[in-house]
């Protein structure tokens, strides 16, 4: 078994938030085929076309990057504008989060994860760097091709690449890739 595998967009199918304002595509979900309440981690890209608040998450920890559009978020009643390229914005899954988009529809990715079991990190990456994550998600923004151990992969707008282990891996990345690097807590007894 591979220890990277593609995550292809045109292979998601659109699934209703939980507090039923809007609907995300679920990029990939530890373990597969979790369902809301057992997952580790998930990421997905969810479209936000009205304003509306977010779906509360008890012990889940939340990290977002807009990816096309503009969006204003209401966190904890402070109001925070966000456009593409801005850093990720960290919140925990309790927080009251409203939402408005400004001049139409926006996309962001949510990265969720179990808080004390999972800690995530998402940024932008220009070019590929030593991850010492457990698992490594990459996602392209738009048509690119990443090379991973000499072999190149094509990637589409939102596909994505998910590696178990990039550790020793050789990367290869010309354009920016929004990559979220997971990292597993050591359990507590």
């Amino acid at each position: 078994m591979s220890d990277f595998r593609k995550l292809s967009a045109g292979s998601r199918a659109p699934r209703d938030w939980r507090n039923g304002g809007g609907a995300t595509n679920v990029i990939a979900v530890l373990p597969d085929e979790a369902d809301d309440d057992n997952f580790l981690w998930r990421a997905s890209i969810a479209t936000i076309a009205v304003e509306g608040s977010f779906s509360t998450w008890p012990g889940i920890d939340r990290a977002l990057v807009l990816l096309r559009g503009q969006i204003t978020l209401l966190i904890g009643g402070r109001e925070r504008q966000l456009e593409v390229g801005a850093p990720a914005i960290v919140f925990a899954g309790e927080e009251d989060v409203a939402a408005r988009p400004e001049g139409g529809p926006c996309s962001v990715l949510n990265i969720m994860t179990r808080r004390g079991c999972i800690e995530a990190r998402l940024e932008r990456w220009m070019t590929a760097r030593p991850s010492d994550a457990q698992q490594l998600l990459l996602l392209a923004q738009r048509s690119m091709a990443v090379e991973i151990d000499g072999r190149s992969f094509a990637l589409d707008a939102d596909d994505a690449m998910l590696f178990t282990n990039a550790n020793g891996r050789e990367l290869h990345f010309y354009q920016p890739l929004i990559v979220a690097e997971l990292f597993e807590l050591p359990r507590r007894f």
